[in-house]
């Protein structure tokens, strides 16, 4: 009777190799599992720039000297980031006849003052309005729901010469077309390390973590 090659017993070599390929899928399946494990570590542990980022909020990454900041201050004095070294300060530009400025002001300011109010000494804010003159300006944060307290400092660059080097230091001296709003972060140190294009909800988490995280750093 002739036996089909499906019916012999395998060998010792076929063995092998049908281990060796065992092997190979348990190796190749480690390996995956391996690579997942470390894609979900660096997700969790990452610095809060990139979780900001990943959450959708869109934080662009810098790392340059932060440009001096020396401007007329709604309540008359003057603002100057020289004098805030060692806080983190948030830097936004803006203007009153910018309506997505106007609309994100809210909630830029209450998450303003919670920061100030949690970490006193430490984290400032700062709204630099690009109009002309004060004029719109104290009329905009005497309407509701300011009554005329902005709760944050207020500083004006009716010239824009502070914009622009904000705008074209954080892209590595290239210099886009300006427009608002805009907002920078710069660290204890005097270091521009983040800066967000457009207007946001600063209620959104991802604001809180951004902040605080370099804050506590």
């Amino acid at each position: 009777m002739e036996t089909s090659s499906n019916d012999i017993a395998p060998t010792g070599k076929s063995a092998a190799r049908r281990g060796a390929r065992l092997g190979i899928t348990l190796g190749a399946a480690l390996l995956v599992a391996v690579a997942a494990y470390l894609a979900y570590d660096r997700l969790v542990t990452q610095p809060a720039l990139e979780r900001a980022a990943l959450f959708g909020f869109g934080v662009e990454r810098a790392d340059v000297a932060a440009p001096a900041i020396e401007l007329e201050a709604l309540d008359g004095s003057r603002f100057s980031l020289a004098q805030a070294k060692g806080q983190v300060v948030f830097v936004n530009f803006w203007a009153t006849w910018c309506p997505p400025c106007r609309e994100e002001m809210p909630s830029m300011v209450r998450l303003g003052r919670e920061l100030e109010a949690k970490y006193p000494g430490r984290f400032r804010m700062v709204a630099v309005s690009v109009d002309e003159s004060w004029s719109p300006v104290k009329e905009f944060f005497a309407a509701p729901p300011y009554f005329g307290k902005p709760g944050l400092a207020v500083a004006l660059d009716p010239e824009q010469k502070t914009t622009r080097a904000y705008y074209c230091g954080a892209r590595g001296g290239v210099c886009p077309d300006l427009k608002f709003p805009e907002t920078y972060i710069v660290d204890g140190e005097g270091r521009l390390v983040a800066y967000v294009v457009g207007p946001r909800d600063w209620s959104d988490p991802s604001a809180r973590l951004l902040l605080e995280s370099i804050i506590d750093s």
